[in-house]
């Protein structure tokens, strides 16, 4: 019989905290594994490992080889991920064995990492994260995923409104800064892009497989430019970068690395990360970000200024 799964409580405290209404799923996660192993034949080989909004469970009895079993909670869309991976086909991504809609399951390849997040040279660290920006932005983006200049019409009121309530509280970002972000924004809704991104391609949802390829886990289904994913690498490094002696160097010296690796534009790279670097401030400063974090993107907005 398949053991109960345990659910660690920092996990279970974190869903809570952002959805009350996670309470019902995660009650009933025990037994909606059990059922999911029966269903596809499988059991339990290690300890869950716990995402954001996920848990996922190394298991075997997978006719593919060593899996994972993914059970995605309310806070996500299991969907939306299973045509992320369907349309990639494992192209720098973890490999898709199967989905259940209902069960909100996906059986993906086991992975054990490490992560790039465990990395020390950022430099390196750069190039492997744009050699699967590259890879992932070699597949044509399916006539259904959404689009970077159609979700750009949202960002730019969103980014008009955080901007106004910083001015009320006393700690806008100057006013030309504003408007330069504003443009960049407003003309990504021009963007004819026709391959796909990540769209959160951090450090820690980029893991090495058994055979040393290192691959994301986690894509979202996004058409959008290769540079749009330096931001996320750059945030990764944040601390670092900030911490140096040149940080605008070390800022774009990380960029240009990432942009040789990815076959993409260093200038454009740069400019879409001031944006998302301004939008990042604003957004963690007014939903009770860490402090440091607050002020090291503050910094970031102003060399990249």
């Amino acid at each position: 019989m398949q053991p109960l799964l345990a659910i660690e409580p920092t996990f279970r405290n974190r869903l809570l905290r952002h959805d009350p209404a996670s309470a019902p799923w995660l009650e009933a996660l025990p037994g909606h594994f059990v059922d999911v192993c029966a269903r596809w034949n499988l059991w339990q080989s290690d300890a869950p490992r716990y995402g954001g909004t996920s848990i996922v469970i190394p298991v075997h009895g997978a006719p593919e080889g060593e899996a994972a079993l993914k059970i995605v909670s309310p806070l996500a869309d299991p969907a939306t991920e299973n045509l992320a991976l369907a349309a990639l086909a494992g192209h720098g991504v973890v490999r898709l064995f199967r989905f259940h809609e209902e069960s909100r399951a996906l059986l993906l390849e086991r992975l054990d990492g490490p992560a790039l997040s465990e990395h020390n040279d950022r430099f390196e660290v750069a190039r492997i994260a744009g050699a699967v920006a590259r890879t992932i932005a070699s597949v044509p983006a399916p006539p259904d995923a959404p689009r970077l200049c159609d979700t750009s019409r949202r960002w730019l009121p969103m980014l008009q409104e955080q901007h106004a309530q910083a001015r009320s509280a006393g700690n806008a970002l100057p006013e030309a800064t504003f408007h330069r972000a504003a443009r960049i924004v407003e003309g990504l809704t021009a963007e004819a892009s026709t391959t796909l991104t990540h769209g959160d391609l951090s450090l820690e949802n980029i893991l090495r497989r058994d055979d040393g390829v290192w691959i994301a886990i986690d894509p979202g289904y996004l058409c959008a430019p290769v540079e749009y994913e330096a931001h996320t690498i750059l945030r990764g490094l944040l601390a670092a970068l900030m911490a140096s002696a040149d940080p605008r160097a070390a800022l774009r010296d990380v960029i240009a690395q990432f942009c040789e690796a990815a076959q993409a534009d260093a200038a454009r790279a740069e400019e879409l990360s001031f944006a998302r670097f301004v939008a990042s401030f604003y957004w963690e400063s007014q939903h009770e970000g860490d402090p440091a974090d607050v002020e090291r993107l503050r910094r970031a907005v102003e060399v990249t200024t």
